[in-house]
This record gives structure tokens, C-alpha cells and sequence, in this order.
């Protein structure tokens, strides 16, 4: 998982994205000049270490619930109040994913830890999801920050964003498995694959929406800021690795 860029343009591949120009340039540029630390091998073994603890494993999935709603807000908003067309609908579908995932992964702590939380709690965890669907028009949350028409900074910080969480996606797989009773494992791992499916799903889209920007003459400010951007996630990756998080 080192070779962020090339697993990432591998990934696109198999789902059927053609080669992009700029955007696989860039990313590869990005990733040369700082490898991002989350697909490094230090980070996957904090990661196995942490997550042999079942508590912390479980509560990783709450918290996964949690920032998947709020990240559907977010995405609603940007929907929102982005005039084009074809943009819009594909953020508003974003927004729509991340509201089922936040869902999914009570769904996984169900599978995976039976029992682990009563009803109550339960009712409260389904309740971080927004609950977005396709019969719904985006509505932008007043005074939140992200009630405006989505940027190419906008884009590059959630393209990588996805593509951490991919890496996540694939380092909390073979845990889950394990710890899921065997009865379960099947119905938990299509829900993997869907998650995963859906998070390339993202990284391509995104991926495409800055490639049109390049194409407008903004190719150099994409540069510029896929390198500022895959700076700013490796501080925070870091200052995430201290406290043993992982979003």
C-alpha cells in the first residue's frame, strides 16, 4: 500500500475510469514529493495494533457512523448551492452514499461485535445518519461553512480524503472478519465490498471534476494545491496517529 498513486490509478482502472491526464500526473507528482503517511507501512501496523482491541475496534466504528453523517451534511450543502447541473447531482449522490455508510457501520458493529450496544444506543447511533435519499432536493444548512458552490480545493481535499479512507477500507477488512462470528461473515464482507466499491466510486468522480478544472486552465493551481492539500493530510494523519485515530 505504499504506492498510494499507483494503487489508487489501479483501483480507477478496474472500475472503468480511463486514464485521466492531468489528474494521474498530479496525483502520482503529489505522492513523489510527500508520500502520504497513511499508506505507509508504520501506519498499518499502529493500525493492527490498536484495532486488536475489540472496545477500541468498536468504538472506531461509531465514530465512523458519526463522521460519515456529518460528512453527508457537508456534501448536501456544497449540492446545495452548486449551480451546475451535472456537478450538483454528483455531490448530492455523494451525499446520499455517506448517509447509507453512516447506517453501514452500525450495520458492521451489529455483525461483527452482536450485542455490543443496548437498544437505546442503538436507536441513537441510526440516528447519525441524515437519512438522505433520492426523492429529496439539497437543502444547505444554514450558516454552515459549506453552504457555497463547490471549488477545485473543495474537490482535491475530499479526492484525497477518499482515498485515505479507501486505505482504511482495507486495513480494517481482515479485522473485522475475524472478529465477526462466522454465521455473519458473509452478509459483513458484501457490505465491505460495497463501502469499498462506493469509496472508489467517489475517488473517481472527484477525479473527474478536477480533471475538467485542468482542462479550463487550472491545471497549475491543481498542482499547487494537490501538493499543499497531501501536506495538510499528512500533519493531520500524524497528530491523529499520537491519540490512535482513525478517520
Amino acid at each position: 500500500m505504499s504506492d498510494i498513486a499507483g494503487s489508487t490509478l489501479y483501483a480507477l482502472r478496474e472500475q472503468g475510469v480511463p486514464v485521466l491526464p492531468y489528474y494521474d500526473e498530479l496525483l502520482q507528482h503529489a505522492c513523489r514529493q510527500c508520500s502520504p503517511l497513511f499508506g505507509q507501512r508504520v501506519y498499518a501496523d499502529i493500525y493492527h495494533e490498536a484495532a486488536a482491541d475489540p472496545q477500541w475496534l468498536a468504538i472506531s466504528l461509531i465514530t465512523n457512523a458519526e463522521r460519515e453523517g456529518d460528512g453527508a451534511t457537508r456534501l448536501w450543502s456544497l449540492a446545495a448551492c452548486t449551480p451546475d447541473a451535472d456537478q450538483a447531482g454528483q455531490i448530492r449522490q455523494h451525499a446520499i452514499d455517506e448517509s447509507h455508510h453512516s447506517r453501514a457501520y452500525i450495520q458492521l458493529l451489529d455483525m461483527a461485535f452482536p450485542g455490543a450496544v443496548d437498544e437505546k444506543l442503538h436507536a441513537e447511533l441510526l440516528s447519525l445518519s441524515p437519512g438522505y435519499s433520492r426523492q429529496q432536493a439539497p437543502q444547505a444548512t444554514p450558516g454552515s461553512a459549506f453552504a457555497h458552490a463547490i471549488t477545485l480545493d473543495d474537490l482535491i481535499q475530499m479526492n484525497i480524503a477518499e482515498i485515505r479512507t479507501r486505505v482504511h477500507h482495507l486495513l480494517q477488512r481482515p479485522i473485522l472478519l475475524q472478529f465477526c462470528p462466522a454465521y455473519s461473515r458473509p452478509q459483513l464482507a458484501r457490505i465491505l465490498d460495497r463501502l469499498l466499491y462506493d469509496e472508489t466510486r467517489h475517488i473517481a468522480y472527484t477525479a473527474r471534476l478536477i480533471e475538467g478544472f485542468c482542462g479550463s486552465g487550472e491545471a497549475a493551481e491543481a498542482r499547487k494545491l494537490l501538493l499543499e492539500r497531501m501536506d495538510d493530510f499528512d500533519a493531520i494523519t500524524r497528530q491523529e496517529l499520537e491519540l490512535r485515530v482513525f478517520e
